[in-house]
């Protein structure tokens, strides 16, 4: 599909995100679009945010879930409660690196990323997709490789590089990046895997927002359902 450029015109050309992690579409003024966006085949769901300079292509975004400026992503799933630093990478693709004699895409891709191809097909797997589940923070400058599961409550340190699966509830660091510890204990994270919080009804999360001011207390609370 071909990329729309978004400046402040964007009534009409950004669909809702119809789902579990998401809301009907309702009123443009529910979704902030800053300047020199660009949405391809994007699903924006209500009370989001799209900083200055960011690039999605065919890109699903949560609830109550915002991109900070200069952020670009690709094939990705993003949940609700989400927060995306400036500058993070994710999805935008792979060069093969065994098997073939050369890496650049002109042997095996068609899409002319050069301005020309030697090739008349696909014949390497360049794109792969991403899934981020919801209350999951992504620090500026991080790069989310391709294939790449981050689970709910994640974290993911400033200019890390993610290689591998993050658990739910992982704080990674590094290049590449590591599970440096978990916010909670086991306990409590089944706790709240268990619970889904971010699946409760809108009216619920907001009557109950001071309640997420302490683990401890929201745990006890809730525990009896």
């Amino acid at each position: 599909m071909k990329a729309i450029t978004l400046l402040k015109k964007i009534k009409g050309k950004v669909k809702g995100i119809v789902g579990n992690n998401s809301l009907p579409e309702q009123a443009h003024s529910k979704k902030r679009i800053g300047e020199r966006v660009t949405l391809s085949n994007c699903r924006l769901a209500d009370h989001v945010s799209v900083g200055n300079d960011c690039y999605l292509h065919n890109v699903s975004l949560g609830s109550y879930s915002f991109l900070a400026m200069r952020a670009t992503a690709m094939n990705t799933i993003i949940g609700r409660f989400c927060s995306i630093g400036q500058g993070t990478s994710i999805c935008l693709g792979s060069h093969p690196t065994h098997t073939f004699v050369s890496s650049s895409p002109v042997f095996y891709s068609p899409y002319r990323q050069c301005g020309t191809t030697f090739s008349d097909g696909s014949y390497y797997d360049e794109m792969g997709t991403v899934e981020i589940g919801n209350d999951v923070w992504i620090g500026a400058n991080a790069v989310i490789m391709d294939n790449i599961k981050i689970g709910h409550g994640a974290v993911v340190g400033a200019g890390a590089i993610v290689t591998k699966d993050v658990p739910p509830y992982a704080i990674v660091v590094g290049m590449p990046a590591k599970v440096l510890k978990y916010r909670f204990s086991e306990d409590q994270i089944q706790f709240l895997l268990d619970f889904q919080w971010w699946n409760k009804s809108d009216q619920w999360i907001r009557d109950s927002y001071k309640d997420f001011h302490d683990l401890d207390s929201f745990i006890k609370k809730y525990s009896d359902g």
